[in-house]
């Protein structure tokens, strides 16, 4: 598709895959509005008006032009000329769904980068131009003026020399240029718009929505990662954040273990960094598996996160804000690094074990607490409960009694347990009335 991303939804997706994706994609739309092609060429080139009242009219309707077609020349005129119709579709194919082809300052907007309007543009000029074959081509078809695709490249040149492939090409390169241009601009602003209208925090799981703790209990903010392309690094001092932007781009070329170190250590004390750590994270192992192969940095990072499991409890007694942001740092790996599109084995009992720890009597009793339990619920939940069902019926089980006996329990804690408990039991989803009701002060 136009501007795909494939690095948006978590899958390790190489250029040349989704070149293929792209040219594939062309292909199969090129087959498929074949016919109507045919069919609108036919229209184009018939002098007498389109209609039943006209006694010189061959086509007067799409319905009967087609069956005229059919039972003059068969089901295979609908396809002929289809071979240079189906080198131009694939190129636009394969351009539109690697936008990571262009690099530099100008392409950082793929969708309008001028990478693919300039490529876009010179599709039409290829020699023997496949857009002037199928347009000369494909009408000439039904005049038997050309056997076949070699026999009307052959007869072209010959009658009337190599600039016959270009007739024409003046007012298509003019028109190209707006009509690609339009596309992906078009494109990109309505992605945009969209994004604007349902932001991307409210996407994954419905409307992933929890009461912001450090404001009344009447405000509330959409929680979720920010844009791709942007990192939290501005709590981080110069040195740190060249390391990271440099194991971002170059893995070789920084000690990756001290990279884990770093990252893990700062998720620990910042809470709005370890919301979205977890992104930065892949994109590394990412880096690193296509420059060299290997995994320093997942197993340096997957050994941080069991040593600080291992001290978990040590961890919540020390600084409540540091196990809250450890929860929610695990579960943001979690949602990120995984095996075959599939989350890893390695990481599931670890993130039950902490949301059952969350669901104990003394930490419902915090609501700092009981946010991060509902919120990493909220974003894993579902993915937890395929890997393993029956601990995820044993921790809402722990999640109804904390309701049910509601010992300690603020007001804004009962409200979460019982939107979470809601939410599972609407298969992971926030219905209309569910949304109206612990949702309306957002619209305020």
């Amino acid at each position: 598709m136009v501007g795909y991303d494939p690095r948006a939804d978590g899958r390790n997706v190489s250029n040349l895959e989704v070149a293929v994706a792209g040219s594939v994609s062309g292909l199969v739309t090129r087959v498929l509005i074949s016919p109507l092609d045919v069919i609108k060429i036919r229209f184009q080139l018939q002098i007498e008006r389109l209609s039943r009242s006209d006694p010189n009219a061959k086509y007067h309707g799409i319905l009967q032009a087609g069956r005229q077609i059919l039972q003059e020349e068969g089901p295979t005129a609908f396809w002929k000329g289809h071979i240079p119709a189906q080198l131009l579709s694939i190129g636009y194919g394969a351009v539109q769904c690697s936008p990571s082809w262009c690099t530099g300052p100008a392409c950082a907007t793929p969708e309008t980068s001028p990478c693919i309007l300039c490529v876009a543009a010179c599709l039409p000029v290829w020699p023997p131009s496949p857009y002037i074959l199928w347009t000369c081509y494909a009408p000439a078809l039904q005049r038997r003026v050309y056997k076949t695709l070699r026999n009307a490249v052959v007869t072209m040149y010959r009658t009337e020399g190599p600039l016959v492939f270009y007739k024409g090409l003046n007012p298509t390169l003019i028109a190209i240029f707006p009509y690609a241009g339009f596309q992906f601009s078009f494109y990109s602003s309505l992605k945009h718009a969209y994004e604007w209208a349902m932001p991307a925090e409210g996407k994954k799981n419905g409307a992933v929505i929890s009461p912001n703790l450090g404001k009344s209990c009447c405000s509330w903010m959409v929680m979720g990662e920010p844009r791709r392309e942007e990192y939290k690094m501005q709590s981080f001092d110069a040195a740190t954040q060249q390391l990271l932007k440099t194991a971002l781009k170059d893995p070789g070329a920084v000690d990756l273990e001290k990279v884990a170190n770093v990252i893990v250590d700062h998720s620990l004390q910042d809470c709005v960094f370890s919301k979205e750590a977890g992104r930065m994270c892949y994109a590394i192992i990412q880096a690193e598996s296509k420059q060299a192969g290997q995994s320093v940095f997942r197993r340096g990072l997957l050994n941080r996160l069991q040593q600080e499991y291992q001290a978990r409890e040590q961890l919540r007694a020390r600084s409540l804000q540091g196990w809250v942001c450890y929860v929610t740092f695990i579960c943001n790996i979690f949602d990120y690094l995984r095996v075959n599109n599939m989350p890893m084995m390695a990481l599931v009992n670890p993130v039950y074990d902490c949301l059952f720890r969350l669901a104990q009597p003394d930490s419902l009793s915090k609501e700092e607490e009981v946010d991060c339990l509902v919120l990493q619920l909220h974003r894993v939940g579902e993915q937890l409960e395929k890997m393993n069902g029956q601990r995820m019926d044993e921790l809402f089980v722990l999640i109804r009694d904390g309701f049910l006996l509601p010992t300690g329990l603020s007001s804004l804690a009962q409200l979460l347990l019982l939107e979470i408990i809601e939410f599972r039991a609407a298969g992971w989803k926030t219905t209309p009335a569910a949304h109206k009701y612990y949702y309306s002060e957002v619209s305020d």
